[in-house]
């Protein structure tokens, strides 16, 4: 409980006898019983407004002869136990927001305060309040997996169709995208879609309608991305024209996978016109997303030229931009596929590197995919034991098993016969089996 107490109604009394040295008897003056104050001090008796009045009254007139002037008032006397909680919860809510900015043990070392404290007290308003903080302090600090935990336990705080959960599906909606969770980011959006459609804002219609058309795109369902990105195009044009933009790359990224290589590159080129001189890192972003348009096309030349326009460009990004895992991720990508193995190493463990700051899984698994495929090309087993040992820390801190890097590295060990390593992989993988 910390340095908070709550103290029952009787408790108070009493105490405030031993502070005033006061007997019942001379609380109950005349006009209630000694008996009363006895019930009450011991819980067998509410305290009504009346008695309170009557009890401050007497104490008064007794401190008043010994010149002695009291602090407390009716309202302390009175203040029951939930009040006294809901007051608490008010003051842990208040120190949790001042702590939000830190990003040391601060935070989470007050949140353990308070999570025991509500064991006592279920209040649900105060509750949700706490989670949601919660669920922003993790995301501030790119631990999705608790940032989805603490919203998705203040939505279960609500009623399922209650508009008060929109804030927090449209929070979610973001966290699963991050944690590659498609299909599940994929269902909270169109059920606020579904169920909240005339309370939705046009910002939060456009949230709701962009974030599942990433999560179409992750799942190659190309033509259901397009239909969501057209949806939100027509509200947000006019209304945030940096949003536009990313719709349109979005766009751009489903034309290409439809193999509609003319109209994405024509998306991309107005992008690149808009963004040379004003934007550097949605600028660097686009060359990238071109390099895979041109690895699908068998561009080569194009690739080629790109990568000379976009190397350079990467030094004009901010160290902590958290595009550049999939910035050097697309790198890698096509410096493999032009068969330089060496740049294509140097840039994925770049990628790898500047993932470390955030915890976007999807994008470390790919890296990790790639890093595999990298260094079985290159029959480099100490290596591809430095990527096993690798994915194994960053899932344990995921706390959840990526199947298809399983099955590549168990597939590598069976061709080379190193069946400790294929044991190792089991004896990790049955952890997360339940």
């Amino acid at each position: 409980m910390g340095s908070y107490e709550i103290l029952s109604i009787g408790t108070k009394l009493k105490n405030l006898r031993e502070k005033y040295n006061v007997r019942q008897e001379d609380l109950a003056g005349g006009e209630i019983t000694r008996n009363l104050i006895s019930q009450i001090e011991h819980g067998k008796a509410n305290l009504t407004k009346n008695a309170a009045e009557i009890i401050l009254k007497n104490l008064k007139k007794i401190c008043g002869k010994n010149h002695i002037t009291i602090d407390e008032n009716i309202e302390y006397l009175m203040e029951d136990e939930k009040s006294q909680a809901e007051k608490i919860l008010d003051k842990y809510i208040k120190e949790l927001r001042d702590l939000m900015v830190y990003k040391d043990a601060s935070f989470v070392d007050k949140l353990t305060e308070v999570e025991e404290f509500l064991v006592q007290w279920n209040i649900t308003d105060k509750k949700v309040d706490i989670f949601e903080l919660a669920g922003d302090y993790f995301t501030s600090t790119d631990d999705y997996y608790k940032s989805s935990l603490y919203y998705e336990k203040a939505r279960a705080l609500f009623d399922k169709y209650s508009k008060n959960s929109i804030s927090i599906l449209r929070k979610l909606s973001m966290v699963y995208f991050y944690m590659g969770e498609y299909e599940q980011d994929i269902k909270c959006c169109q059920f606020a879609l579904d169920w909240f459609n005339d309370d939705l804002t046009e910002e939060y219609r456009c949230i709701f309608l962009f974030n599942s058309a990433l999560c179409y795109i992750e799942i190659k369902q190309y033509y259901e991305a397009i239909k969501n990105l057209i949806k939100t195009e027509e509200i947000i044009k006019h209304v945030n024209i940096n949003k536009y933009y990313e719709v349109l790359v979005e766009e751009a990224i489903c034309l290409e996978h439809l193999e509609k290589y003319t109209e994405s590159l024509d998306i991309y080129n107005k992008l690149l016109d808009i963004f040379k001189n004003t934007n550097a890192e949605q600028y660097v972003l686009v060359l990238a997303n071109m390099l895979n348009l041109f690895r699908d096309s068998n561009d080569y030349i194009n690739a080629q030229k790109t990568i000379n326009n976009l190397v350079p460009n990467i030094n004009k990004l901010n160290n902590n931009s958290k595009y550049l895992p999939s910035i050097y991720l697309e790198l890698s990508k096509t410096f493999k596929w032009l068969k330089n193995l060496k740049k294509a190493e140097e840039c994925c463990l770049k990628g790898f590197y500047a993932s470390q700051k955030y915890t976007h899984y999807f994008v470390i698994d790919n890296i990790f995919a790639e890093l595999i495929d990298i260094y079985c090309d290159t029959n480099n087993t100490e290596k591809i034991q430095k990527v096993k040992n690798d994915f194994f820390i960053m899932t344990s801190k995921e706390n959840k098993l990526n199947t298809k890097i399983v099955f590549k590295l168990i597939g590598i060990y069976l061709k080379n016969n190193d069946t400790q390593s294929i044991q190792e992989i089991y004896d990790f993988s049955t952890k997360f089996i339940s």
